[in-house]
């Protein structure tokens, strides 16, 4: 009896509860909203695009209401306000504003408004066909013969050109960004997978290399990772026979690699030099028959760890950072190299994840001699405390290095850092807060200024998507920067821009990457950009 009595009792005090929220004379609690201190129209800017330190009229209500906490913000940056009645506001486009929304702040309330463009100097060019492009990421971009450019990365077909199929992760690009209709067979073409990076070859018959993540290449199997191109885009192959006398296409290279190539430079003498993902230098042997007598292909491996030197034949260079009494590659890293750089004078840089090469010490970044060996002569101290996922040289020799890092030898450096040849951090170069995400990507233009890349939404208190220009002194470049940023694709993971490519002889400059808009524009992982 006493469970029940109290159950009622919780009843009737719920009850009492819920009579107290309720109006008796039935009114809706909701009904009254409370109305925007601001209210900007849909399409409440004239113009709809100006160029900084041009004047626009905002229009909607409650401006002059609000006159003492009111702020209009240009994709973040506050502009000077020059007359407000109190259905328009009068304001001057700031320094610093980029392409991107309008709002109105008062206090800490923030009432969005239009879109609104801002024009400027350092421009995406809209006559270039960037809307079609590249159907897949694009992983970089090199200047071939006759004005154009050799594309490679994970797309399938380039332009719309019809030869979707045919132009596998491979594509080449006239000058003028169309495609090179001439360039890929009317077959199956390219790789099953991805392609990181090419090189054009010296030499009349005009062949280049690609290197990557695949196996096969135009349908040819034991086309590990690296491949040697005809000008047409075929791969350059030899016919050989098996023991049962059956004829096989087969890679004119005599060998490649098991894993994925990053990085690939060409030597003055022909040979290769591959950084990376990767732990062994593979060659198929066609000479085998199984028990059965079939023919059966091996494919003989030798451990290499993350670097290695090819002859320009695709034979294994036994002459750089190898052990010949123990018939495989030196240590090398203990981690993985994201990026190398091959010097004028045959050095190599690299830098990664790595914090030493053959047993020493060199905390993510270090330079090998011409045979392999660490150069000593090239220290950087403590280096970063995390990752260094690219790097860039300047004219001068200076290097540009990025990351994940908030220290570099040391000092408190925000992701990017500038080091002199011999290491040593130069801290003319120093670009403040920075960046509130990673940057995969440094890129010196002509004049000395840098474009760093990655995934971030803020650099230095200014709102910007995956892009900002600094000046060589690391400083927010003042005229070069009204481009609201770049948006990756849904499949992109190592930041928007992956290659930017000046164009000899003009002032502008060509954009690869995995963004499917630039400035807020469709563009399919191809721009170019023009500046004065």
């Amino acid at each position: 009896m006493k469970k029940y009595t109290y159950l009622i009792a919780l009843l009737a005090v719920l009850g009492a509860c819920t009579k107290d929220k309720i109006s008796s004379k039935g009114d809706d609690p909701y009904k009254e909203q409370v109305k925007p201190a601001i209210y900007i129209n849909k399409d409440g800017i004239s113009p709809a695009r100006a160029r900084v330190g041009e004047e626009v009229l905002i229009s909607g209500k409650g401006f002059l209401a609000n006159k003492d906490k009111l702020a209009i913000l240009f994709n973040g940056v506050s502009a000077p306000i020059l007359a407000l009645t109190d259905t328009t506001a009068r304001v001057k486009v700031p320094a610093q504003a980029a392409t991107g929304n309008v709002a109105a702040q008062v206090d800490q309330q923030y009432f969005f408004g239009p879109f609104f463009r801002v024009t400027g100097v350092f421009e995406m060019d809209t006559l270039f066909p960037s809307k079609v492009a590249a159907n897949g990421g694009i992983s970089d971009i090199i200047p071939v013969e006759d004005g154009k450019y050799l594309v490679v990365g994970d797309f399938t077909d380039f332009d719309n050109s019809g030869k979707e199929g045919k132009l596998n992760r491979v594509a080449r690009i006239n000058h003028d960004g169309k495609v090179d209709g001439s360039f890929g067979p009317d077959k199956k073409n390219g790789t099953n997978t991805f392609v990181a990076t090419a090189a054009a070859l010296p030499g009349a018959d005009r062949r280049y290399l690609v290197a990557g993540a695949f196996n096969n290449y135009e349908g040819v199997n034991f086309v590990n990772s690296i491949a040697l191109l005809n000008n047409n885009g075929s791969l350059a192959a030899d016919k050989i026979f098996s023991p049962t006398g059956k004829e096989i296409t087969v890679s004119s290279l005599k060998g490649g690699i098991s894993g994925q190539v990053a990085n690939m430079h060409v030597q003055a003498d022909g040979r290769i030099l591959l950084t990376g993902f990767f732990r062994f230098y593979v060659q198929p042997n066609y000479n085998l028959t199984g028990a059965a007598g079939q023919d059966s292909v091996h494919l003989d491996s030798v451990q290499i760890n993350g670097l290695v030197r090819l002859m320009p034949d695709g034979s294994l260079d036994s002459t750089y950072n190898y052990d010949l009494a123990k018939h495989m590659g030196k240590e090398g890293p203990n981690g993985y190299i994201n990026r190398s750089i091959l010097l004028p004078d045959g050095k190599l840089l690299i830098a990664g994840t790595f914090t030493k090469y053959n047993g020493q010490a060199v905390n993510r970044i270090a330079r090998l001699n011409a045979d392999g060996s660490i150069d000593p002569s090239f220290s950087a101290g403590a280096g970063p405390d995390q990752n260094i996922l690219n790097m860039t040289r300047q004219a001068d020799g200076k290097l540009i290095i990025v990351g994940r890092f908030n220290t570099f030898g040391g000092l408190k450096l925000a992701n990017v850092a500038r080091i002199n040849e011999n290491g040593v951090v130069d801290p003319t170069f120093n670009v403040g807060a920075g960046s509130n995400g990673y940057l995969f990507n440094a890129h010196v233009m002509p004049g000395g200024e840098v474009i760093v890349s990655g995934i971030f939404t803020e650099f230095s208190g200014l709102v910007r998507n995956n892009m900002i220009v600094l000046t060589d002194k690391g400083a927010i470049h003042p005229s070069y920067n009204t481009i609201g940023g770049v948006t990756l694709d849904q499949n992109a993971n190592s930041g928007g821009i992956t290659q930017i490519l000046p164009q000899v002889g003009e002032k502008s400059l060509l954009v690869v990457g995995t963004f499917t808009k630039f400035d807020y524009r469709d563009a399919n992982r191809f721009v170019r950009i023009t500046y004065p």
